[in-house]
């Protein structure tokens, strides 16, 4: 009799805890595993985005002091060009 239970526990495909089979929860933690992957691919992704970003940044506030650069150059050939008397 013993051994008749024995073997028909042991011939269940699915053991239960907590009334889960465990083949769903071995599914739930292999999807699990799977959004953990995509939340790091996102996270890098993220990352090297905002890489590109500071790196665009700086180049657009060197771009802008350059531009302010050229603005007051300008600006001093301008006044130097009015100052000079008319007919020379």
């Amino acid at each position: 009799m013993v051994l008749y239970v024995c073997s028909l526990w042991s011939d269940r495909k699915d053991l239960y805890d907590n009334g889960e089979p465990v083949n769903n929860i071995r599914n739930e933690l292999d999807q699990a595993e799977g959004a953990k992957q995509d939340i790091t691919g996102t996270a890098s992704s993220i990352a090297e985005t905002s890489t590109k970003l500071e790196n665009a940044i700086g180049t657009a506030t060197d771009a802008s002091e350059r531009f302010d650069q050229l603005i007051n150059e300008c600006q001093s050939i301008i006044d130097q060009i009015r100052k000079q008397p008319a007919g020379e």
